[in-house]
């Protein structure tokens, strides 16, 4: 699986990370050496255009170019230039203009050529069900959403496997091992992850993904000796409110990322609603490491001044406080 992880270096990564090929000396002979061969070239960019979103940077009076649809194979919303320009990218030279001096690259032309050789290594791997998990880091696209019960929930994360294009899914109970109520705040577009990769699932119209799981790589926050020592029945601590359900919310204690706790709505002598993104004080009342379990009841908004200000506004104008 070497090949693998290996072309995943090339196309994903980090941003604090050293480049694979590093271009020292960016002249047309560099770049005419890199279209003959099919080198493929580590670059950034310093500059979007406003109208077109193409991306260029220029040095040694040579101006390299990749358009806007040669990133991911169409052009891209115009609203996002500036995060384009935060990324590195594994291009292949297309065209040289010798004598106006441009060089046209492209990401997504070295994504196409690679995406078959990491498709069939992963098939292979898949049809010989092998004892030992296969690894992949998996750059994230989006996070998955559909309605329910009039409200938005969080179902998965689409990833781009490898940085070639192929699709992969975590579903949101395979993101971790412990319960996962929302992935907002957790999750950003961009973020590589490392995901094992389970099985291939075929859909409609010949589209197929790899279905895929993080809960294997990551710790189990409930066997932190920290948890153990830290936190017991009757203590006093700050939480913020993740999700609503109409008889609890679920929250998440400060310091305890991972660990959601099940929270009951103030009782009638504390006048302050709960609102998701809000921080309360509650009471630890119920504590049980061995079934996971952590509960609490809130007597104090610690944002209620906000939360007022905003409670008018809402009877005015929207039946929301929160931003999706």
């Amino acid at each position: 699986m070497d090949v693998l992880h290996n072309i995943a270096g090339m196309f994903l990564s980090n941003k604090e990370s050293k480049t694979v090929s590093t271009v020292n000396a960016r002249n047309l002979k560099k770049y005419e050496e890199a279209k003959k061969t099919g080198e493929y070239l580590m670059l950034s960019f310093t500059r979007a255009d406003a109208i077109t979103g193409d991306l260029s940077f220029v040095e040694d009076d040579i101006t390299v170019v990749m358009k806007s649809d040669q990133i991911s194979g169409k052009p891209y919303a115009l609203k996002y230039r500036a995060q384009k320009l935060e990324e590195q990218y594994c291009v292949k030279v297309l065209n040289i203009d010798a004598e106006r001096k441009i060089v046209e690259v492209s990401h997504h032309a070295a994504r196409c050529e690679k995406r078959p050789e990491i498709e069939k290594e992963l098939d292979k791997y898949l049809a010989r069900k092998e004892q030992t998990p296969i690894v992949l880091k998996g750059k994230v696209m989006k996070v998955q959403r559909k309605k329910v019960d009039e409200s938005m929930v969080d179902t998965g994360v689409w990833l781009d496997l490898c940085g070639v294009g192929i699709p992969g899914y975590i579903y949101i109970g395979n993101w971790k091992k412990t319960f996962t109520e929302t992935l907002q705040g957790k999750v950003n577009y961009g973020d590589v992850v490392d995901v094992v990769v389970l099985s291939k699932v075929d859909g409609k119209n010949g589209m197929y993904y790899y279905s895929c799981s993080r809960k294997e790589l990551v710790d189990d926050p409930w066997d932190s000796k920290e948890l153990h020592e830290k936190y017991h029945k009757g203590d006093i601590v700050k939480i913020k409110c993740l999700s609503k359900r109409d008889n609890f919310w679920y929250g998440e204690i400060n310091g305890l990322p991972d660990i959601q706790v099940l929270a009951e709505y103030p009782s009638h002598k504390h006048e302050f609603s709960i609102v998701p993104g809000f921080s309360y004080l509650g009471t630890l009342y119920h504590v049980d490491i061995k079934e996971r379990s952590l509960k609490a009841r809130v007597f104090q908004a610690l944002t209620f001044e906000k939360m007022a200000g905003e409670s008018k506004e809402q009877t005015k104008e929207t039946d929301t406080l929160q931003e999706e």
